[in-house]
This record gives structure tokens, C-alpha cells and sequence, in this order.
């Protein structure tokens, strides 16, 4: 199966640390790698466009986010930064 996934979490980095597929908020299905690499293209472009800024990752992964918005962290009593990241992934897997 092939898909592009878009994560929100709330620290730069979460694709290093099991649970990621816990902050999948959309999920968009292929039947090709081109059809999925086209799209991911283009989904990666508008969030260019919508987002002020990003980070570039570890496996070609990007992180998007607006400086102004943070959501409040009952755990480390502080606000933190929302991120959002798109990724292919093949047979529920990151795929590069």
C-alpha cells in the first residue's frame, strides 16, 4: 500500500521515536509510486506556501510550522511549537 501521511506533533524530530503513527492527521492513499511521488511534490509545495517556516530532517523529512502557533504542554509546563510533516510511506513504512 501507498500513502502520504501528514503528522502534527509538537517537537521537531518525532519521526525518530516509536508512537509517530499516533500523530497522523490525514492520510492519502495511491496506486502508483509516480502517482505518490507527484502528489507528495505538490502536497510539500502548498505547505510551503501555507507555512512561514520549516526544518529539513533526517530522511529528506520536512517540518512545517507558524512561529505563532504553540499548543500548551501540561507535562513540561511550557507552550510548544506545532510542527506538521508530510511522508510517503509504503507497507506502513517511511519510503525515501
Amino acid at each position: 500500500m501507498l500513502s502520504i501521511v501528514i503528522l502534527k506533533a509538537d517537537y521537531e524530530g518525532w519521526w525518530l521515536f516509536e508512537g509517530w503513527q499516533d500523530n497522523i492527521i490525514r492520510q492519502y492513499s495511491y496506486d502508483s509510486e509516480k502517482d505518490m511521488r507527484e502528489a507528495y511534490a505538490e502536497v510539500k509545495q502548498q505547505m510551503g506556501e501555507k507555512f512561514h517556516s520549516s526544518k529539513d530532517g533526517k530522511y529528506r523529512l520536512t517540518a512545517y510550522f507558524n512561529g505563532c502557533e504553540l499548543e500548551y504542554c501540561d507535562d513540561c509546563d511550557e507552550d510548544l511549537q506545532i510542527y506538521y510533516t508530510p511522508m510517503m510511506i509504503k507497507n506502513d513504512e517511511l519510503f525515501v
